[in-house]
């Protein structure tokens, strides 16, 4: 039991420290096997449960119990009787627990209430828990099990969350701030828990202010009078029962002592007050002090935690936005007031305004008229054509104080209708038909589509005169191809009138307000920019007068159709303005259409000659203006350019432009010297001209002067602000648009005079700069200097100490071993006359010491006295230490020259060309250093014959560059050498190499691979120290990697080294490389050796030329270390190569057979007789040697190749026979002296059976 005590955790261990024997349990040894069972499962359980056992239930619990609900109480409640632990809530608890004990049934409590005394004080807490009955050893019920789900958190959120959904909808249903937070209040009060009372107070001025007072605006739990909630709270109040000084800081505060300060405290849902509150305040979202604060009783039963304030600070968030919401709302209301107040008295002013203009219009246009109709005092042409001016202008002037006119009736409801009946069909092709002189000279087609309607129509008649007229002019204004369709119909009880043009179209989202008052579309193709932005709005307003309206339906790029429908009958018109009976006449007044075609015209004569004025500027015969200056002048409004023309043109060269588009052509084609523009014009305004002209380098400077109606310093300051240079307000007068013009175009010559000389200054200094030369004049009675901003960036001194000591300043820059000379030389020039020109050292601050050549030349005033010395400071020092640098690399190169001639003839002589052709190998190599401009490196090749016609393939690579590579690489393939003499396999020739790497040094790492090839069974042998593997290639198949033999590298500790054996075939190509070859910065090596794969595997032709094209394909900007290259291919000589075997027997009788054998075999291969003699007399004695001294088998081989016989003898001792020198007592070691002496070369080798003994003859 205690084992399984001691495996329960935390719990477990604690149990065992209880002292058991003092409970009516007794000793864990003693406890019944069900206690034990029951108790091993509760500890071992990752569940919350509780269990009691035994006549006083005994308290047992498991970690998670203890972690969630015991708290404090743990571990003092282990052991002890339960209804000791749980006292506080025994009276809930302990039925339900008699109830199980009793009748042996579970219980079930989902969520249940209980005040637990677990934390120091009482908490509200909710638990789902049951009841279960643990029965004994003997069946009978003995205990309980309680297993229990702490619900505390959720029960809590899920309550908080209800209050904050329910506030959510307050502030959507209030408008002012205390009702919203009044109906927040109802909502709070349904909260009792977590808000057993609320107080909310609002601000009466600003939080920032000192004598701001709080006033209670809501209170849930609270009855009204009461000590906690006064009506008011002011700053000073030194009784405050809430501190505001916390607050108006904008953060809150927690009052204690509440019960203490205060009788009948409020107590929510509880049957106990709240020990405190909490002051949180209402944030002003927009930034500002707080709108009031909120003050919240907390529950006495809850921690104040992070949930329970983040939870009280959403309240005080949601109260505050509603604040915001509802003042704004008010703030809203109070502005749409103030708008419409304004609007109200903007009517009246339009309309007073409007009546005022009538009058002198009235005296205007009648003595213009007369003027212009007088037959008996005609007026001159050129006064005539400004009368014209003056009249059209009037007219139009008028035209639009009856349009505003109309909107004031329309606004304030004074318009007075006379509906009376029209054939509305004949009227609205006649009002068409007047307008037709000005649609045809604009080269448009207009259709009339009105048949006669059943019955008249009751229409007030100048309203439907002006319905048709704007209509007209609207299309014909951004109508340029095509034609105009006016037609009438009847649809049911309603009349419609359409107007279709096939002009620009107009964007969707510009349709919606396009019969908005004062609404324009900007910046598309138009006749004209004029206009007030109200003909549409009128428009829909008279129809709005006949029962009907207007829309809109249009294609950007093909047209627009403006439809306006009116009712038929008189019952949705004022009885009071219905005409009854016949209509008047059906013609119209010319005074409603009169307007509209001279505006329209006028539109024409812009289209008109558009063309001619940009082609034909203000000139006189033979160009006798051209050196005038050259003013575009650019407005839409024809008499307005007409106008400026001739108040420009008797000083200037003019050229005009009706809009922005069409001046920035003519300006690109010709640069004027100033731009007049008006600012609002169609297809480009002038804000727009302006800033296509700054982008444009050719016209950035040209100077701008704009024309506008927009009076007042805002204007002005905007127009500035885009950059114009002048900003002229209309009406102007002409002597003042005048001095404008002048005053721009003297400043442009001025500035530009200024820019060419700041330029050709610049281009001194930059010219001096360059040159590193500075320009100087010494003053010789002051001493003062003037110098180049080059010079004062030389000298290190400002032109101020110049100019106040500049000789003596500038000579205490020299250095002190130059400063006799300088100063000798300066003196002499005064003196004599003798021009400057010396080098000389200055010593900088900065800079450090710089070289300067300074040349001069005296100047003599009138009297002929030394009045000033002028010259020049030319910076020699990068010459100087150039000439210093230069003598240094013709040094080096020259120490250069004699090392690179050294390393070179050192790398021949470590790494020379393979000094024999093996018979039966064609062999190719290659090398070149990674140190560009040398040739040593330290990779290696080599090819070693070894005898027996067998040949070593050495390839090797010291970590490393340069001279120290190639030295330790020549020693190691002098070392190599060296091994191969002694015949030894590939692994042990790599591991004697081993031990020469790392006595050269701790760190130095090589890697070599030692292949041998024996043409006698066209093996080859070899060993792998860490290098790339070699490439294998078979006739007709792919390279393939030799691994089989590979090993560590050599220096990195004592090797042990497998062998591989291959067998070839003729036409087989082994490969040996170094990493040079395959090795890149951008990719694994691997992918390199694959690559070379790819590019060995087709290769044909001379095995010489190969490694020059591996080298090229795969390193096409050279090496960047050190490659080498052994290439060697099984060449058909075998095939001519004779062969034979012979197994020798171990007996004496062995000698004389094998003599026999060898003398005939040679004789068949035509060998000479004394070479054939030498040869079976060494045979002999190689064999008789074997006899008797080696081990069976023995075998002879016998092989004739182009250039050599070799005999083979094969035995399976695995000793050396050793060269002996014969003494006379001792005639051991004369065979071998006799094998020696005959053969051309001998040798022995081990083999994987035992050794071989070899020689060499020449046939």
């Amino acid at each position: 039991m205690r084992a399984a005590l001691r495996a329960g955790g935390e719990v477990g261990h604690d149990l065992l420290a209880v002292d058991w024997s003092a409970t009516p349990l007794g000793p864990p040894e003693t406890w019944q096997q069900s206690l034990r069972t029951m108790v091993q499962v509760l500890v071992a359980s990752r569940f919350s449960m509780w269990m009691a056992w035994g006549p006083e239930l005994t308290f047992f619990c498991n970690d998670a119990y203890r972690r969630d609900t015991l708290a404090k109480k743990y571990p003092w409640a282990l052991g002890r009787p339960a209804r000791e632990v749980w006292a506080e809530i025994w009276p809930d608890i302990g039925p339900r627990i008699g109830s199980v004990l009793a009748t042996g049934v579970a219980t079930w409590d989902e969520s249940l209430l209980l005040f637990l005394e677990r934390s120091g004080y009482v908490e509200e807490t909710y638990h789902t828990f049951s009841y279960s009955p643990l029965v004994d050893d003997a069946g009978q019920v003995a205990g309980m099990l309680c297993v229990v789900s702490e619900d505390t958190d959720r029960v809590i959120a899920e309550r908080r969350m209800s209050t904050l959904r329910d506030l959510g909808a307050v502030p959507t249903t209030a408008r002012v701030d205390i009702e919203v937070l009044r109906a927040a209040a109802l909502q709070m009060g349904n909260e009792k828990r977590c808000l057993p009372f609320t107080l909310t107070y609002l601000f009466d001025a600003p939080a920032a202010s000192t004598t701001t007072t709080a006033r209670l605006v809501a209170a849930t739990g609270v009855p009204t009078g009461h000590p906690i909630a006064p009506a008011t709270i002011t700053p000073g109040d030194p009784e405050q029962v809430w501190p505001l000084a916390e607050v108006l800081d904008g953060g809150g505060t927690i009052v204690g002592g509440l019960p203490e300060r205060f009788a009948a405290l409020p107590t929510g849902a509880w049957s106990e007050p709240p020990t405190q509150a909490v002051l949180i305040p209402l944030p002003d979202q927009g930034g500002g002090g707080p709108y009031g604060f909120l003050v919240v009783g907390l529950n006495r039963y809850r921690p104040f935690d992070e949930a329970y304030r983040g939870f009280v600070d959403l309240i005080a968030g949601q109260l505050a936005a509603g604040i915001a919401s509802a003042r704004a709302y008010q703030a809203e209301r109070q502005r749409a007031e103030s708008l419409a107040e304004l609007d109200r008295a903007k009517t009246a002013f339009f309309t007073n305004v409007s009546h005022e203009f009538r009058t002198p219009l009235t005296l205007m246009l009648g003595p213009a008229e007369d003027a212009l109709t007088d037959t008996a005092h005609p007026l001159p042409p050129g006064q005539r054509e400004r009368v014209e001016v003056m009249h059209r202008n009037a007219q139009r002037l008028l035209k639009l104080v009856n349009t505003l006119l109309d909107f004031s009736r329309l606004e304030s409801q004074g318009i007075s209708a006379r509906y009376e009946p029209v054939d509305l069909s004949r009227y609205t092709a006649e009002l068409t038909s007047m307008f037709h002189p000005a649609i045809e000279r604009a080269g448009l087609s207009l259709t009339v589509d009105c048949p006669m309607l059943p019955d008249p129509v009751y229409v007030d008649r100048e309203m439907w005169a002006k319905v048709v007229l704007n209509l007209l002019s609207n299309a014909l204004k951004f109508t340029f191809t095509g034609g105009i369709t006016v037609r009438t119909r009847l649809r049911d009880d309603r009349v419609e009138l359409a107007v279709i043009d096939t002009g620009i179209g107009i964007e969707p989202t510009d349709q919606a307000r396009l019969f908005e008052r004062f609404q324009r579309v900007s910046g598309v193709r138009s006749r004209s920019h004029e206009g007030s932005g109200i003909g549409l709005a009128l428009v829909s307003e008279l129809a709005m007068l006949h029962g009907g309206g207007a829309s809109v339906t249009s294609t950007p790029g093909a047209g627009s159709t403006f439809t306006v429908h009116v009712r038929t009958g008189t019952a949705h018109l004022p009885a009071d303005q219905v005409v009854r009976g016949p209509g008047g006449s059906t013609t119209t007044s010319g005074e409603h259409v009169e307007g509209f075609l001279a505006e329209a015209m006028r539109w024409m004569a812009d289209d008109a000659g558009t063309f001619e004025e940009l082609q034909s500027p203000t000139r006189t015969a033979g160009g006798a203006l051209a050196h005038r200056p050259h003013v575009l002048v650019v407005d839409d409004n024809a008499d307005m350019r007409e106008y400026l023309v001739r108040l420009l043109s008797d000083v200037y060269e003019v050229s005009t432009a009706p809009d922005g588009a069409s001046a920035l052509a003519a300006a690109r084609h010709r640069t004027p010297d100033l731009v007049l523009t008006d600012v609002m014009m169609p297809n480009l305004d002038g804000f727009g001209l302006l800033r296509e002209m700054r982008a444009d380098p050719a016209m950035s400077l040209v100077p701008v002067v704009m024309l506008s109606a927009r009076a007042g310093d805002e204007a002005t300051v905007e127009g500035l602000e885009a950059g114009v240079d002048d900003y002229l307000v209309k009406p102007f007068a002409a002597r003042e648009l005048l001095a404008r013009v002048r005053a721009n175009l003297e400043l442009d010559r001025a500035r530009r005079a200024r820019s060419e000389l700041e330029r050709n200054q610049q281009l001194l200094d930059q010219a001096q700069k360059l040159a590193g030369v500075g320009s100087w004049e010494l003053d010789i009675e002051s001493g003062a200097i003037v110098a180049s901003d080059e010079f004062i960036r030389q000298i290190g001194i400002s032109a101020d100490d110049l100019r106040t000591k500049g000789y003596e300043a500038t000579l205490g820059r020299v250095h002190p071993d130059d400063f006799p000379r300088v100063r000798a030389a300066i003196d002499a020039a005064i003196t004599t006359g003798a021009p400057l020109d010396y080098e000389v050292r200055v010593l900088l601050p900065d800079r450090g010491e710089r070289v300067f050549r300074t040349l001069g030349v005296l100047e003599r005033d009138a009297e002929g006295r030394a009045a000033r010395l002028r010259g020049s400071n030319q910076d020699i020092t990068e010459q100087r230490h150039a000439d210093a640098a230069m003598a240094a690399v013709a040094a080096a190169q020259e120490v250069a020259a004699r090392e690179h001639q050294i390393a070179d003839e050192l790398q021949r002589s470590l790494l020379p060309e393979p000094r024999f052709t093996p018979d039966h190998l064609e062999v190719a190599t290659f090398y070149r250093a990674g140190v560009e401009g040398t040739q040593v490196g330290g990779d290696w090749y080599d090819v070693i014959e070894l005898g027996a016609d067998r040949t070593a393939l050495v390839m090797g690579d010291v970590m490393g560059r340069g001279v120290r590579a190639a030295a330790v690489m020549g020693q190691l393939r002098a070392a190599v050498r060296a091994y191969a003499r002694l015949d030894l396999a590939p692994a042990d020739v790599l591991e004697f190499l081993d031990g020469v790497v790392r006595d050269l040094g701790d760190d130095q790492i090589v890697t070599c691979v030692y292949a041998v090839y024996d043409p006698g069974d066209r093996t080859l042998v070899y060993a792998n120290a860490g290098h790339l593997p070699p490439l294998f290639v078979t006739p007709g198949g792919p390279p393939r990697r030799l691994t089989g033999a590979a090993g560590p590298p050599l220096g990195a500790g004592p090797v042990t080294l497998p062998e591989e054996r291959i067998t070839l075939s003729p036409d087989a190509l082994l490969m040996l490389y170094t990493d040079g070859l395959v090795e890149h910065r951008d990719q694994a090596i691997d992918e390199g050796i694959d690559l070379l794969s790819t590019v060995l595997a087709p290769v044909a032709g001379p095995l010489a030329d190969v490694p020059d094209h591996l080298v090229s394909r795969l390193l096409p900007g050279g090496p960047a270390d050190d490659v080498a290259i052994l290439l060697a291919r099984i060449t058909d000589e075998a095939e001519r190569t004779r062969s034979v075997m012979h197994r020798v027997p171990a007996e004496a009788s062995a000698v004389p057979e094998t003599r026999e054998f060898v003398g005939r075999t040679l004789s068949d291969w035509a060998v000479s007789a004394p070479v054939t003699a030498d040869i079976v007399l060494l045979t002999s004695e190689l064999v008789a040697n074997a006899v008797l001294h080696a081990r069976p088998p023995i075998e002879l081989r016998l092989r004739r190749t182009a250039n050599h016989v070799i005999v083979e003898v094969f035995d399976a001792a695995p000793f050396l026979p050793r060269k002996l020198r014969p003494s006379p007592d001792d005639e051991r070691g004369r065979g071998l002296q006799l094998v020696a002496m005959l053969a051309d070369r001998w040798g022995t080798r081990p083999t994987p059976g035992g050794k071989a003994v070899w020689c060499m003859f020449t046939p």
